[in-house]
């Protein structure tokens, strides 16, 4: 099963990792779009980040959400053809916005 998480606010990041990291151990994949606030939250949590990274989540971060921030290597930087597949690829879709 794959599990599509959209993160788009600062607050839903532990959240986001709890489940993910969840789904992870129960060998599930698992891919994350970060939007609007979500980017600036991995941004500034770059330990969380790197945590979901080193378990092989896919994170995707919105390009035009993401300017001028310094996001931790892995976090590929895309766009909302990026959140279309995330969604259309996932068996099972969080939204947390």
């Amino acid at each position: 099963m794959k599990l599509g998480i959209v993160l788009g606010t600062r607050a839903d990041l532990s959240h986001a990792a709890a489940l993910a990291l969840a789904a992870r151990r129960a060998r599930h994949e698992v891919a994350i779009f970060a939007m609007d606030a979500g980017c600036a939250a991995l941004a500034a949590a770059p330990a969380v980040a790197q945590e979901l990274l080193d378990a092989d989540c896919e994170i995707t971060a919105c390009s035009n959400s993401a300017v001028d921030l310094e996001l931790p290597d892995g976090i590929v930087r895309g766009s909302q053809d990026d959140h279309a597949a995330v969604l259309g690829t996932a068996d099972r879709v969080i939204a947390l916005t």
